[in-house]
């Protein structure tokens, strides 16, 4: 964690010292804007250019370490409001207000050499990526066989799963290498509760933090309790449910990590937004930023963001205007707005929130305050989208949302002149399966499959639950040949994976059929395309993928 925070504070130490370049230009371009405007006070225009310079520096003046700079930004701001609300000016007044802002220009500048740059930054770098290491499993039984056993079937779902059969080698493997989560038995040679103990023990002497999962024979109070108080994250009794294990797996681990929100940031001011938009990454968000408003709408498309960040005034138009263009499109109004500007008007800042705004905060604001406040936005957003588009067996994209999925990566892949395949998924005698185990056997499979998909792919591919057993996936950037390839290797995994029933484990198959873009550039026809391929994947035998008439 100390890591990650001194990488951050480099980075926004950076930002600072980026700021501080441009800050001489800034006040230039200010004084210019203040020429003009005393050339033609009357001028609306004029007027609107000196209010806005004036706003982004008390926002991003106390941001980058200079507090006294926007402070006083923010006065000269406020003493233009009378003005900007219809009131004139005498020439004494313009003229005392001018040789005030100029002695303003000049006492920044000497901040400014007061306070010398030391760090250069890139600023077209792009620290994202989204490459995705197996998780680290460490499976500690005494049991060999068992331990073969669990470790070939969480290897299907893409875990590294490492097998410890003595307790006292445990804590040299942590120490080592730390891993994601330890599966461990409760009952060793060593003692009944031996498993537990040597967790407690490990925790204790080294501090080292880890996420456990308990298995045991028993399901006794007693055991659950001494789990618990060992900081035990999941227990289960043998024999174990490999697929609700991967599930408890991917839970504990998640609350963990980083959610990844989406967050578009929209400001003119490029260094202020960059500042704003390296701590939201550092927080693990996923962010866009944009400096011109009338590419708003496309990038919406695009980016899909879950979360809206910016500034009150800019060129062209104003966020409130901005809001309120978003919030006439159906699509977008749930998304979360929030406006972060210098603005102190409560007037201004409820008309922000009256144009369709759920938050407003103000500049300069602290970096954990800042993440906090969006993180809270966007969990709730996703929460409550996911109620709509998810379907609530498998947690995947359901009917619906899908093909609006696939309607938005066709229109990108459209513009951009990339390719897109789609694949058709259907469980290959699924039927037999519930009248044989039982319905919650044959949900269990679905969810075997749909945790596959999504563990399996890469972030970018899009999963859906399409009715039934049937399941479609969408490869952006992808040509069918690619797909099938990526799709085979899923496959083949969960053909390995033995379901488990009262009346015996037992495997299941999946057909698939898939098209891309170069058969047809249209949605229906795209679903219908793939469609045959999988008919003729059940026809041919099951069991098997087949690419649509015409492709490779």
């Amino acid at each position: 964690m100390s890591d990650k925070n001194d990488s951050l504070q480099e980075k926004l130490r950076a930002l600072e010292a980026v700021f501080l370049a441009k800050l001489p230009s800034r006040l230039l371009e200010m004084e210019d804007a203040l020429g003009l405007f005393l050339q033609e006070p009357e001028s609306k225009a004029h007027l609107a250019l000196l209010h806005r310079l004036l706003h982004t520096m008390a926002g991003s003046a106390g941001t980058f370490g200079f507090p006294e700079v926007g402070a006083q930004a923010r006065e000269f701001e406020g003493r233009l409001k009378p003005l900007i609300n219809g009131e004139t000016w005498s020439k004494t007044m313009l003229s005392q207000y001018a040789g005030d802002l100029r002695r303003y220009f000049a006492d920044s500048i000497k901040s400014a050499e007061n306070k010398p740059a030391s760090i250069d930054i890139d600023e077209d770098a792009d620290d994202t990526d989204e490459r995705v290491s197996p998780r680290l499993v460490y499976l500690v039984d005494h049991d060999k066989a068992l331990t073969e056993a669990i470790t070939l079937q969480l290897e299907h779902f893409a875990y590294e799963v490492v097998s410890i059969n003595e307790l006292k080698s445990l804590h040299v493997a942590i120490a080592t290498r730390r891993p994601d989560v330890v599966v461990i038995e409760l009952s060793f040679p060593e003692g009944k509760m031996a498993g537990a103990e040597e967790i407690a023990r490990i925790r204790k002497l080294s501090r080292l933090r880890f996420l456990t999962i308990f298995v045991s024979n028993t399901s006794s109070f007693e055991s659950r309790l001494l789990a618990v108080r060992s900081g035990g994250d999941g227990y289960f009794t043998k024999p174990i449910d490999i697929v609700s294990l991967t599930d408890r797996i991917d839970a504990v681990i998640g609350r963990e990590e980083p959610k990844g929100y989406r967050v578009l940031v929209i400001d003119d001011d490029a260094v202020t937004s960059e500042y704003y938009g390296t701590v939201l990454r550092s927080a693990g968000m996923i962010v866009k930023l944009l400096t011109d408003p009338s590419q708003l709408l496309k990038v919406m498309t695009d980016f899909r963001p879950e979360l809206l960040l910016m500034d009150v005034y800019m060129p062209m138009c104003n966020g409130i205007e901005l809001a309120k263009i978003i919030r006439q499109d159906n699509s977008y109004l749930d998304v979360p707005i929030v406006f972060l500007s210098s603005e102190g008007d409560l007037g201004k800042q409820l008309e922000a929130v009256q144009s369709g705004a759920d938050d407003f905060l103000t500049k300069p604001i602290e970096a954990d305050f800042l993440v906090s406040a969006l993180s809270s936005r966007a969990e709730r957003y996703r929460s409550l989208r996911g109620l709509i588009m998810r379907d609530g067996l498998t947690g995947l994209y359901n009917h619906t949302a899908i093909k609006e999925e696939l309607a938005a990566e066709m229109s990108i892949a459209g513009r951009n002149g990339g390719p897109l395949a789609l694949a058709m998924i259907d469980l290959d005698n699924f039927k037999g399966v519930n009248d044989t185990y039982g319905h919650p056997v044959g949900d269990q499979v679905l969810r075997t499959l749909s945790r596959l998909l999504r563990q399996r792919l890469r972030r970018s591919d899009i999963v859906g639950r399409y009715g039934g057993e049937e399941f479609i996936v969408i490869f952006p950037s992808t040509s069918a040949a690619v797909a099938r390839k990526v799709l085979d290797q899923v496959r083949i995994a969960f053909h390995k994976v033995q379901q488990h029933s009262d009346q015996g484990d037992f495997a299941v198959s999946f057909s698939a059929g898939i098209a891309d873009l170069e058969l047809t550039t249209d949605a229906d026809e795209l679903f219908d395309s793939a469609d045959d391929a999988l008919y003729r994947a059940k026809q041919g035998g099951r069991n098997c993928i087949v690419v649509a008439s015409g492709q490779s």
